[in-house]
């Protein structure tokens, strides 16, 4: 509710909905498009986040930086550096060096189909590859 305080003249209706994102509680798809038109929510519904402007009103920031994602280049150039460093990495290393980076608001499964489109889209420009034909087996090398 602090947002109340720096803002008075929001509407009652508005300062509630963004208290039940802030607090992680649902809210209808309408009311999530109508904060999301005044820039003030970001995310995919029903995984919805409060803005980077209203995290600054807040006093969130931190959390904010956890929930947006960085671009994929990012996750892409710990990758190679990782690769670079210690010369090759099986799917656990990478899922190991990725997983704390990724936004908090993605599940496991969102956050391990991630990885998976990383590593596929790496192989597919041929920056990576596996040293084995054997997926259970193989480590990811730079080509």
């Amino acid at each position: 509710m602090h947002i109340l305080y720096g803002h008075p003249e929001l509407p009652l209706e508005t300062v509630f909905l963004l208290d039940r994102v802030q607090k992680g509680l649902e809210i209808s798809k309408e009311a999530a498009d109508f904060l999301r038109k005044q820039k003030m929510i970001e995310g995919r519904y029903p995984k919805i986040y409060p803005s980077a402007a209203v995290s600054q009103i807040t006093d969130e920031e931190a959390k904010y930086i956890r929930n947006k994602a960085f671009d994929d280049q990012y996750y892409k150039d710990l990758i190679i550096q990782y690769l670079r460093t210690y010369g090759k990495a099986n799917k656990a290393k990478i899922r190991e060096l990725l997983w704390d980076k990724l936004p908090d608001i993605l599940t496991d499964a969102q956050k391990n189909r991630k990885i998976n489109y990383l590593l596929t889209t790496m192989r597919e420009k041929n920056i990576i590859i596996t040293d084995s034909s054997n997926q259970q087996k193989c480590s990811w090398i730079l080509k």
